[in-house]
């Protein structure tokens, strides 16, 4: 397998060359925003999935707290910080259902968190040293720590669901990589595996998403060829899948998908407003289940800076995606897709308030309440 400059959810690449050379997707860069199933809060990240945090209260509209640039756990209780302070940098672990800190050591020099489990239990943090030959990740857990040093430059994917081992990308001096895993206890690395042995994926990573339980990590990868595909990464035993989408366009119109897991986490949705389609990816199969039509939204009246986002509601008969000033709503029984409506101003975050009748999103200059199986205002 091969990839072409990835951006993931959980990954930081020591050379900041290479992680936006050839450009940043919307939802790594740009704002967009992760609403818990069952929560009152929207977590919106105005710079993307490593950037600051603000958690916006559904009902109300009103932000509730906000956190430093940081990294999210799939299980979206835990965030975990490197906060920069004199003389050094303090490593800090947030409760994202109050952001209430708790700092958990304080380190000479400075510091960037790479990555986080599932659970929140263990972090991963990154010194940058300008003469180093390889890279070292430093792993805390609790009050333990373990230093890992590799030859070359690597970049953490993530954990495995027991933390055991680290997945991770091998970058070559050419612009290539191979995806390795470390087995933390003995220190040996091994290739990550694929199902087909003799297959070959190529293609740019825009965006990820994990299972709270750490079980899988879903990456959506755009082709040259303007092919897409869900690479499915199985933390468990290390095993990786292939699943090829039916949406067809460039790093632009492709990579501007949305992707949300349903309650039970048995299904993916990518919602694609540039490319007028909603995807069903059946998780159990890894295979797609269905695929909806809608009308396309002009690439020219998007705004790039703000990358789509997707919520679905508790029982996960509906579902959401907005762009930066229009909301669609979706229900996942019939594929019937409805909208867009337009809001006014900038649009930053969308979630389901508890109950999963109402849609609420929040923008730039206010907050606006939808009913949520019509999207008649409220």
């Amino acid at each position: 397998m091969r990839r072409l400059l990835p951006l993931l959810v959980l990954a930081f690449v020591p050379t900041a060359s290479l992680a936006h050379a050839d450009g940043c997707p919307a939802s790594e860069c740009g704002t967009t925003s992760v609403a818990p199933p069952g929560s009152s809060l929207v977590f919106v990240r105005p710079s993307g999935r490593q950037g600051p945090l603000q958690a916006y209260d559904l009902r109300t509209g009103v932000r509730r707290f906000a956190l430093p640039s940081g990294m999210l756990a799939a299980d979206g209780r835990s965030y975990a910080a490197a906060v920069r302070v004199k003389g050094g940098t303090r490593i800090m672990r947030f409760d994202t259902r109050n952001g209430r800190a708790g700092a958990l050591r304080t380190l000479p020099g400075s510091w960037n968190v790479v990555g986080i489990s599932a659970d929140g239990r263990r972090i991963a943090r990154f010194k940058f040293r300008k003469y180093a030959r390889g890279t070292t990740f430093t792993l805390d857990q609790g009050s333990q720590q373990q230093t890992v040093r590799l030859s070359g430059v690597y970049e953490l994917e993530t954990f495995s669901q027991d933390g055991g081992r680290l997945f991770l990308i091998h970058w070559h001096r050419t612009g290539s990589y191979d995806l390795q895993q470390l087995d933390r206890a003995s220190g040996r690395l091994s290739p990550t595996r694929l199902d087909e042995a003799d297959e070959k994926m190529r293609g740019q990573a825009q965006s990820a998403i994990e299972k709270r339980d750490g079980s899988w990590l879903y990456t959506l990868y755009v082709k040259p060829d303007g092919g897409t595909f869900v690479h499915a990464l199985d933390l468990r035993s290390g095993l990786a899948h292939c699943i090829d989408l039916p949406l067809r366009g460039d790093l632009a119109t492709a990579g501007a998908t949305a992707l949300v897991l349903s309650p039970d986490e048995q299904r993916l949705y990518l919602a694609s407003p540039l490319l007028g389609r909603l995807t069903t990816v059946d998780l159990a199969k890894l295979e797609v289940a269905s695929t909806a039509r809608f009308a396309a939204l002009p690439a020219m009246s998007y705004s790039f800076g703000i990358g789509p986002s997707a919520a679905v509601s508790p029982n996960g008969r509906m579902l959401a995606f907005v762009t930066d000033g229009k909301l669609w709503l979706v229900d996942t029984s019939y594929g019937v897709v409805r909208g867009p409506t337009r809001i006014r101003g900038g649009v930053i975050g969308v979630g389901f308030l508890p109950g999963g009748h109402r849609v609420a999103t929040i923008t730039v200059h206010g907050h606006h309440v939808f009913a949520a199986a019509t999207g008649r205002p409220l």
